[in-house]
């Protein structure tokens, strides 16, 4: 038995009900966390501006600097979304979840 073990064990024994509790909270709150965690950031760097989104089963992000724009999408799925311009081109390219691809492309 290791010096931890030891430890749990006499924590267990001396308060049973307390570490019982702590067992069962340890387990019980992680899915929960892993299902509910979101996240965005937003910032600048110069004339840039970058937007980053996250939540379960998605990833969103942007970015803006001068004329340039890109923007990307994807779901846990597999689909995915991609939107930019090149010169004076708008690409909007996107892929379903059931492998269908498509790209478009408008130029002025």
């Amino acid at each position: 038995m290791t010096i931890r073990e030891k430890h749990m064990h006499k924590i267990l024994g001396i308060f049973p009900a307390m570490g019982a509790a702590l067992l069962a909270l340890s387990f019980a709150g992680a899915p929960a966390f892993a299902d509910d965690h979101e996240w965005k950031r937003e910032y600048r760097d110069g004339a840039g501006e970058h937007k980053y989104e996250s939540k379960p089963g998605e990833w969103k992000e942007e970015h803006k600097d001068g004329g340039r724009e890109h923007k990307y999408e994807a779901k846990a799925d597999g689909e995915w979304k991609e939107e930019y311009k090149d010169g004076r081109c708008e690409i909007k390219r996107e892929q379903k979840k059931d492998g269908e691809y498509k790209e478009e492309r408008k130029c002025q």
